[in-house]
């Protein structure tokens, strides 16, 4: 019992630390009535050159999608939901 213990209140603080992790960035303080459609937001991302969206949906006050690159590369991709500028990405390789 002794053991466990300690190894719980690890897992605990591990745990805790990477929370902040899994939190979408803040792309927006406009309430919805000002976002882009999804139709038109969808439309500006392919514009961006971004293809095979798999998912593309709200997250917090942002779009968010997870496709491909022009290039090709896997993409996860964060957009201001009034102007549909891109507010954080992650690229493979990059």
């Amino acid at each position: 019992m002794r053991k466990i213990v300690p190894l719980l209140v690890g897992l605990a603080v591990t745990i805790g630390a990477a929370a902040p992790a899994l939190a979408s960035p803040k792309c927006t303080t406009q309430p919805e009535s000002k976002w882009l459609s999804e139709a038109a937001m969808k439309e500006k991302i392919a514009k961006m050159g971004y293809t095979k969206i798999r998912v593309f949906q709200k997250t917090g006050s942002c779009y968010e999608i997870y496709g491909f690159t022009a290039d090709k590369k896997k993409a996860e991709v964060y957009f201001n939901p009034v102007d549909g500028s891109v507010v954080q990405k992650n690229v493979d390789g990059e």
